[in-house]
């Protein structure tokens, strides 16, 4: 996924605004996999609907029209998260964030004071 909206410090740690396995669930609902954005950000973001019945994923566009996210692959679909794979992947994509020890502080609202 790539976060149009990162903020500055987030972007120095990771030297990215494309976030590598950033997921969603799949839920069985009426003989089908619908997709759903568990994690939600108010920041400037319209509200995600969830009927039940069709994919609820993150917005496009913040409510002031702004690039927000942007799907890139999908991985596909897992019975258990693929712990290793993850890890793997996050060494070789944010080599400068897995030496630094990780992330702290409140990074949400760094972006919404930037936007």
């Amino acid at each position: 996924m790539r976060n149009h909206l990162t903020s500055p410090r987030l972007y120095e740690k990771i030297k990215t605004n494309i976030f590598i396995w950033h997921s969603y669930t799949e839920l069985y609902l009426s003989d089908r996999w619908v997709k759903a954005t568990p994690a939600f950000d108010r920041a400037g973001l319209k509200p995600l609907e969830f009927d039940g019945q069709s994919d609820s994923l993150f917005h496009p566009f913040d409510r002031a029209g702004r690039r927000r996210m942007e799907y890139l692959k999908d991985h596909g679909t897992f019975a258990d998260v693929p712990f290793e794979t993850i890890q793997a992947e996050f060494t070789r994509a944010y080599p400068a964030l897995i030496r630094g020890g990780g992330l702290a502080g409140d990074f949400r609202s760094e972006v919404a004071s930037t936007g």
